[in-house]
């Protein structure tokens, strides 16, 4: 039996022929590239016949051909000296040595458990028809995708099908969704490319595919099913955000009854509540229920803060960001949308030993904020609801000393020290009064560099050595870095200024993170 694709339609590869069709979910027992079209196909019972195979055809082995041993040994060869696209055989005939010789010869070899008559009469359609089969397969994963009600969902139709293809999901340039291998660069393949409009009608995401190059027939049916994504993605997308603002608008009002039963407390007590002080059994039973927060015990307070550039509250889209790397690394602490930032904690139960926050801890909310051009401050341990709101005030105000070390920074305030004082001030009008005193300072290219220089050297007392380290640059650097401060007007070694140009530098610094562009998200959410 003979089947030859006809048409302009490049040929099903065999990597497309195992994903659906009379081939899906045979054993591949070797599969080599599997990127090139499958031209005819040839049911073969006997030796003489394979050769007679002509190039890039699917052989189906039975009877004689397929018995074992020698039979199917000497068919493999033929098969390969005839550069067949593939060999199927039944499963029965194999034996650990023609999977050897499969692997060595580098001709892929599918094993099945029907009658080879019965499979080769089935794709014997599909290589005669790949325009019907790729057709009543784009019917079918349109039936799968509008089934997915998450754009994590939507991605893994598309990567499961796409068999031998990367398919990721961009927003603003940056990996939302789907496989980052679908944006490397690499030879022999092609991207394609399909905006996918938002509910406006503008562009918002893009859906990229990385197809290898051979694959005429991929290129021709990736687009039609990366079309097809379009509306399910855009679906499951304004379901997350819905969702996201319903758990966002939950949680803050869950935590704002936390503050607002503590700051009762204090009202009638006539001074602040000590941390020490645990509050009555006042709070929600959401505590622990609906929302499944720890209160009770010892807590130690996280503070984030919102990304880079970012004023006022964070968007949903930057919380909806936010929890996708939290849920990744962090998904036992609670996450709660703040205003300028997110808060979390650690709960130990009553009578834990004395533990400091963990270096694995501390690396995992380093990893998270960086991915967010944010940065972290983590408050003392302390019991109770009372003790977790004043641990989450020390939190915060070690979030804004670690925002002058840049992205990711993660501070404690047990070790900022009255350097966290500094988080509270104006720094917005900081720098403007920076921008008067220091007008020399306001257009010269190095002006990042010379700030961070001078903030470093009066951090440290004055010592060269250790500002070097800090910087991690020569000693020699940072004199000529000074050198070129006092130049501008930053007279920082003048004892009756010093204070105000340590300040200024501080705010200089902190406003310079702050203006930096958020580094892209990249998650993988196809599973």
């Amino acid at each position: 039996m003979r089947a030859s694709s006809t048409g302009p339609m490049a040929g099903l590869t065999v990597a497309e022929m195992l994903t659906v069709g009379a081939l899906h979910g045979a054993d591949e027992v070797f599969l080599a590239a599997g990127d090139s079209p499958v031209e005819h196909l040839v049911l073969a019972g006997t030796l003489p016949r394979l050769r007679e195979l002509a190039p890039n055809t699917l052989v189906v082995l039975h009877g004689e051909a397929a018995s074992g041993g020698w039979s199917l040994a000497s068919a493999l060869h033929t098969a390969w000296e005839r550069h067949a696209a593939a060999v199927v055989t039944p499963r029965v005939a194999l034996s650990r040595s023609a999977a050897l010789l499969a692997q060595r010869l580098g001709i892929t070899v599918l094993a099945v458990d029907r009658d080879p008559v019965e499979v080769a009469l089935a794709l014997a359609a599909e290589v005669a028809q790949p325009a019907a089969e790729r057709a009543r397969r784009v019917a079918a994963c349109a039936e799968l995708l509008a089934q997915q009600s998450t754009v994590r969902g939507v991605l893994g139709v598309l990567n499961a099908e796409l068999a031998g293809v990367s398919v990721a999901l961009l927003v603003d340039g940056g990996l939302i969704a789907g496989r980052a291998a679908a944006l490397r660069p690499g030879r022999g393949r092609i991207d394609v490319r399909v905006d996918v409009p938002g509910p406006a009608g503008h562009r918002w995401a893009e859906l990229v595919a990385a197809v290898p190059e051979p694959s005429r027939g991929y290129a021709e049916y990736v687009p039609t099913l990366l079309r097809l994504a379009r509306a399910p993605l855009l679906a499951a997308s304004a379901r997350q955000r819905i969702e996201t603002a319903r758990r966002t608008a939950h949680e803050q009002a869950a935590f704002r009854l936390l503050r607002e039963s503590a700051e009762s407390r204090e009202a009638v007590a006539g001074a602040p509540l000590a941390a020490e002080e645990p509050l009555t059994d006042s709070e929600p039973p959401m505590w622990t229920s609906e929302l499944g927060w720890r209160v009770k015990g010892v807590n130690t307070a996280m503070w984030i803060t919102a990304p880079a550039g970012t004023r006022g509250p964070p968007s949903p889209e930057q919380t909806t960001m936010l929890r996708v790397a939290w849920a990744e690394q962090l998904r036992d602490l609670p996450l709660v949308a703040d205003q300028g930032g997110w808060l979390s904690w650690w709960n130990q139960p009553p009578g834990a030993p004395d533990e400091e926050v963990s270096k694995r801890l501390r690396a995992l909310l380093g990893d998270v904020a960086r991915g967010h051009g944010a940065a972290v401050g983590i408050g003392a341990r302390r019991p109770g609801a009372a003790g977790l709101l004043r641990s989450l005030r020390e939190a915060q105000l070690a979030a804004g000393a670690a925002l002058a070390d840049g992205p990711g920074a993660v501070r404690e305030f047990s070790t900022a020290g009255v350097g966290a004082a500094l988080a509270a001030l104006p720094v917005g009008r900081l720098v403007a009064v920076a921008d008067l005193v220091f007008p020399a300072l306001a257009d010269v290219r190095d002006r990042e560099q010379i700030v961070r220089t001078v903030l470093a050297v009066l951090d440290h007392g004055g010592s060269l050595h250790q500002a070097a380290a800090q910087l991690g640059v020569h000693r020699n650097t940072v004199l000529a870095r000074l050198k070129r401060a006092q130049e501008l007007g930053l007279a920082y070694d003048d004892p009756a200024g010093r204070l105000a140009v340590h300040v200024l530098c501080h705010a200089l610094t902190v406003a310079g993170h702050r203006a930096q562009p958020t580094a892209a998200v990249r998650h993988d959410w196809s599973g």
